[in-house]
């Protein structure tokens, strides 16, 4: 898959597959016809679009040390790729969850991406609200706390932040995606956070 910000649609291709349904980029759409690439032999044509049917894909939304099995209501050409953002709905508690995709299985095998059709199960983790975990050195020993915050609350290197009335200093925060950030003043959201490193104040 080229680039997931242009739209694609699965169809059958008259030149290279006229039995089983290949990705295609759109070029152009004229109502509801599309003028479309095919991206396993390059052919272009043309196709007449359809209302996309929804599909129940499997999704397991891990948060904190429990995961729990949902399914999502999903267009079957929607793209879903490792990094995007979904609502589930949760009947049990008639809530819904802001959930961030972390690993899609198709066909038996895990994949950055894939058309909703072509997925077998979704795993994310819940970003709505999420536990920060934090590791605080007094200069002779670290203890390790949690806080529980929304996903979109923002923490600071070099900011004092308190947990159940202990005030710390950040040092340096552990991604779940790019590492360590050290440098005062660098930003991470409370959802891309896997733990902060503190000095007690």
């Amino acid at each position: 898959m080229e680039d997931r910000n242009k739209p694609y649609i699965r169809a059958t291709c008259p030149v290279c597959s006229q039995q089983e349904s290949q990705l295609h980029l759109i070029l152009k759409q004229h109502g509801t016809d599309l003028l479309v690439k095919c991206t396993n032999c390059g052919s272009v044509h043309t196709i007449v679009s359809k209302a996309a049917r929804t599909i129940t894909t499997r999704i397991i939304v891990s948060k904190g040390e429990y995961s729990t099995r949902y399914t999502i209501e999903l267009p079957s050409d929607h793209e879903v790729g490792v990094g995007d953002d979904l609502l589930v709905d949760d009947p049990s508690a008639d809530e819904v969850h802001l959930a961030e995709v972390a690993s899609i299985e198709s066909y038996g095998k895990r994949v950055p991406a894939a058309i909703a059709s072509d997925i077998d199960t979704i795993w994310a983790r819940a970003i709505d609200e999420v536990t920060v975990k934090i590791a605080i050195h007094d200069g002779v020993r670290t203890e390790s706390d949690r806080l529980q915050v929304f996903g979109d609350r923002e923490f600071t290197v070099g900011d004092i932040e308190a947990v159940r009335g202990k005030k710390f200093r950040i040092v340096r925060i552990k991604t779940h995606k790019s590492g360590f950030k050290k440098f005062k003043g660098d930003v991470v959201l409370a959802k891309d956070i896997k733990r902060i490193f503190a000095e007690k104040v």
